[in-house]
């Protein structure tokens, strides 16, 4: 009886598994993600995600519960603090795709990844969000985003750059952003 491979907690097998079943049936590979929010009060919201979609079909059982998502302003910006706000929910959707893009291409790779910290940061001048010093004269979202990996991994500099890279072009939170000019720095921590 043959084990699984599991690199970065991922089946290699299961990775093949799924692209071999989405070039068999592309369709499969169409989905839609949802969240809902609820506003409380001033900058205060309550975020949901429980329910998706695959090749067509709603799943709506797979998930027990749904993940709920608070976000508001620190008091400095007139908010309650009762979380983060949304481009602070943003940064942290970046990193937790480019995180789990190091995980399985590394996995595909066999590169074992150690430890892996990422560290996402953006540029924003909040003259925009309230208008001034006129409408349109400042974009109101990021200018810039970085990112800083720290990564243990005994795997040569080059491959660990191949990986960054990959998981930047192939991260579907970074595409989303293509608007915005994005940079990233590799640290290699023993």
């Amino acid at each position: 009886m043959a084990t699984a491979t599991v690199v970065n907690g991922l089946s290699v097998q299961g990775i093949q598994d799924m692209v071999e079943m989405v070039k068999a049936q592309p369709q499969v590979a169409r989905a839609v993600f949802y969240a809902t929010t609820i506003w409380r009060s001033g900058f205060n919201n309550e975020a949901t995600v429980k329910v998706f979609s695959m090749g067509g079909a709603r799943n709506d059982t797979s998930r027990k519960q749904p993940f709920r998502i608070v976000g508001d302003h620190p008091q400095e910006l007139l908010g309650t603090d009762r979380g983060p706000s949304s481009v602070e929910l943003l940064l942290s959707a970046l990193g937790h795709c480019l995180a789990s893009g190091w995980a399985t291409y590394g996995a595909v790779m066999g590169i074992l990844v150690e430890g892996l910290r990422v560290e996402v940061e953006g540029d924003i001048d909040l003259q925009g969000m309230l208008a001034l010093p006129e409408p349109g004269v400042v974009p109101p979202g990021f200018q810039e985003i970085r990112a800083t990996y720290y990564v243990k991994s005994g795997a040569p500099r080059e491959q660990l750059e191949q990986l960054a890279k990959m998981s930047e072009d192939l991260s579907p939170t970074r595409h989303s952003l293509r608007a915005v000019k994005f940079s990233s720095h590799l640290v290699i921590e023993k």
